[in-house]
């Protein structure tokens, strides 16, 4: 069996796909993964947790609290997500609510409507010994 995730295909026996709700699908409540990827491609409320990948494909339709260590988003998320990793916009991808990822990425067609939490790393927090603080000015 071939499964597309994003523009990718792969295998059921290639992936390391945890969950996956497909289209037609309604699902409420609380979604715990440890590694790997859950795939949303479907309506979704509520809470959704991995330390792999969370994709939220074209027909995904989510209301919900994210958080992973990557988030990709091609569908609708109105909530809020948190990516350890780095958190992906696709080209039709919609994102209403806030967020908060070290990498953010939006591709051309993407859209973004919230706020931003942009961690700085734990290496650039302190300044070494003898150098001034890095001052950033937006």
């Amino acid at each position: 069996m071939d499964l597309s995730i994003g523009r990718q295909k792969a295998s059921v026996a290639e992936s390391n796909m945890v969950a996956l709700v497909g289209p037609g699908t309604e699902f409420e409540g609380t979604l715990k993964a440890g590694s790997g990827q859950v795939c949303l491609n479907a309506s979704f409320k509520g809470t959704a947790t991995s330390d792999g990948t969370i994709f939220i494909e074209e027909q995904g339709d989510v209301a919900a609290e994210l958080q992973a260590r990557v988030v990709s988003i091609a569908g609708k998320l109105k909530g809020t997500a948190k990516a350890t990793e780095k958190l992906e916009i696709r080209a039709h991808g919609v994102v209403l609510g806030d967020i908060t990822t070290p990498v953010l990425v939006v591709e051309p067609g993407g859209y973004f409507d919230g706020h931003c939490h942009m961690p700085i790393p734990e290496a650039e927090k302190s300044p070494a010994p003898g150098e001034s603080p890095r001052t950033i000015t937006i």
